[in-house]
């Protein structure tokens, strides 16, 4: 049976729960997906039409013999690189994400947590060839369906599942923290960042909130690479959110939370 949602321990034991992707939302995004490498496919065979005719007024007995079967050649090769190149490519710049999964609000992540790999994402989209026979991805539909995290041929291979973007952590029977015990190493009250961020974090929702603060609250119990992860993403989805939260230059995603965090503790103490 399929479930609505994954939730995923760190070796610390530190939960996080992930809304899976609908197969509906994922379609819609690889439709759109489609249509732009459709684009680029086009422009592929325009520039192809134009050295064609080029090839034909520079050496038109070569160009008789040769045209179509070079043309052929290209066509098929772009149409795979497209394919295979698109998704990839898109998924390692953007960190999980492709312009369709980007506009639907969802990502590609590793099974067991954290960003996808080279590795990951050149198996899963290799696999796409089997996961679209018969025709227009009904296998692969059909293993998303039937499996519990909706996984298709090329996710269950590369471990991989689709989540949406948001990513929240699952708050269990009892708060791991009070807000009352800060950690000692946050920005100061005073500083202009928390007195800018203080009119963002009204709009944010409570899990939000609640996200910031365990993490803060938690981060000495990460490891490094888990605590870097971690920041980024929260960070990332934040500053999607709220753009004006911009930090200085050299500051990490930590420090963002670390801002979020303090101006959420002074607009509890002046409630």
């Amino acid at each position: 049976m399929q479930q609505d949602r994954v939730i995923i321990e760190t070796p610390e034991h530190v939960q996080f729960s992930y809304e899976l992707a609908g197969l509906g939302s994922r379609f819609l995004a690889l439709v759109l997906d489609t249509l732009i490498q459709g684009v680029g496919l086009l422009v592929v065979l325009i520039l192809l039409g134009a050295a064609n005719q080029l090839l034909n007024w520079t050496l038109p007995d070569l160009g008789e013999a040769a045209g179509l079967p070079i043309t052929m050649v290209i066509i098929v090769f772009s149409m795979t690189l497209l394919v295979l190149a698109y998704f990839t490519v898109f998924e390692l710049i953007w960190n999980g994400q492709t312009p369709g999964k980007r506009i639907g609000g969802m990502r590609v992540i590793r099974a067991g947590g954290g960003s996808i790999g080279f590795a990951a994402s050149a198996i899963r989209n290799i696999l796409r060839m089997v996961d679209s026979f018969p025709i227009f991805y009904l296998a692969g539909g059909a293993f998303a369906f039937f499996t519990r995290a909706s996984q298709r041929i090329g996710d269950l291979a590369a471990g991989t599942i689709v989540v949406k973007e948001r990513l929240w952590e699952y708050p269990g029977e009892e708060e791991a923290a009070e807000l009352g015990e800060e950690p000692d190493d946050l920005a100061e009250a005073d500083d202009p960042a928390v007195r800018r961020a203080r009119g963002y974090v009204s709009s944010l929702s409570p899990e939000q909130i609640r996200t910031v603060c365990r993490f803060i609250e938690r981060r000495s119990e990460l490891s490094a690479d888990m605590r870097s992860q971690l920041a980024t993403r929260i960070a990332a989805t934040l500053q999607e959110q709220f753009p004006g939260l911009t930090l200085a230059e050299g500051e990490g995603p930590e420090r963002l939370l670390e801002i979020i965090y303090q101006a959420h503790l002074e607009r509890e103490r002046n409630l």
